[in-house]
């Protein structure tokens, strides 16, 4: 498949081996995902439809299960150190019992902070956002859509999926929109949003799966190689859903305002041939993949993204 290449900055020229060409969906029932402002796609998949789920990157299982080994390993040190301070094993429940009450009151505010300071993308604020949003997720077989805020500056990476409880939200960059409030790349913002709705769907923002992996996060390389291989597994959501919007990875590199001019197939060309042992080290601490690394896993479809070499 090709991505035209045209002013308005749809996409660079590149191949994309091992992918279907854009009339992929076949069948009665099969339809392209949403971009807003295209109301006929705006409709939930039909009760006969079915959706196959997108597979899990191959390395994410295996560090998801050293992440909670670790996790498990910090827990049983840390009752014995209080153990042997304490005697007691009140203390010892109390301690290990402190961390998720932590850790679930930082995640609630966090979510307060974005309910009370955050636009919240509703039908009548940014209602072509809203669309894309619900339909996706209707699409993608959620319960239900996840609410959706526009934050403010961070530029296009600041877009992320969490949750609180049983809720679960998006943060959307306002670099995804115009200064009229309309959508600056409609099939950009259509990816970017399906990439974080791979987060939910995957249950990368569920409490307990961060709880169980929070030990990996303190053991250099473990707990980033884990979210790397989580970023993949949501780009491959995301281009399963809308593989006409893969070029939205050229705004992580451009930003809003030149990514237009990104050759996405050289920088993807680069993943291969840029050599080097602090370049590897970075590789190997950064908690989402490089933008050469990921551009060169959604041009060639019959490779996993590397997480490692």
């Amino acid at each position: 498949m090709f991505h035209p290449t045209c002013p308005e900055g749809r996409a660079t020229a590149w191949p994309v081996r091992g992918a279907p060409g854009p009339t992929a969906p076949t069948g009665a029932g099969a339809r392209l995902p949403p971009v807003a402002g295209r109301s006929a796609d705006l409709v939930p998949c039909d009760a006969d439809e079915e959706l196959v789920p997108t597979p899990a990157h191959p390395w994410e299982g295996p560090l998801l299960a050293a992440c909670a080994a670790v996790t498990l390993v910090m827990a049983a040190v840390l009752a014995r150190t209080v153990w042997s301070a304490t005697g007691s094993w009140e203390c010892v429940v109390c301690a290990l019992a402190a961390v998720p009450v932590v850790c679930w009151a930082a995640r609630g505010l966090l979510y307060a902070r974005r309910r009370a300071e955050s636009v919240k993308i509703s039908p009548t604020q940014f209602p072509e956002a809203y669309r894309t949003v619900v339909s996706l997720a209707a699409d993608m077989g959620l319960p239900r859509p996840p609410e959706a805020y526009v934050r403010i500056g961070g530029g296009p990476c600041g877009t992320d999926a969490s949750g609180h409880g049983r809720r679960r939200y998006l943060v959307l960059s306002d670099a995804l929109f115009d200064g009229g409030g309309g959508l600056r790349d409609p099939e950009a913002l259509a990816f970017l949003v399906a990439h974080q709705l791979g987060h939910v769907a995957a249950g990368h923002t569920g409490f307990w799966r961060r709880m169980a992996t929070i030990g990996g996060d303190l053991v250099p390389g473990l707990g980033s190689a884990l979210s790397r291989a989580m970023e993949y597994t949501a780009d491959d959501h995301a281009y399963s859903r809308f593989p006409e919007g893969a070029h939205a990875v050229r705004l992580l590199a451009g930003g809003a305002r030149l990514y237009t001019r990104v050759n996405m197939g050289e920088m993807a060309d680069r993943a291969r041939t840029d050599r080097g042992c602090s370049l590897l080290l970075y590789h190997l601490l950064i908690r989402r993949p490089s933008n050469t690394r990921r551009m060169a896993a959604l041009r060639d479809r019959t490779r996993r993204g590397r997480v490692f070499l």
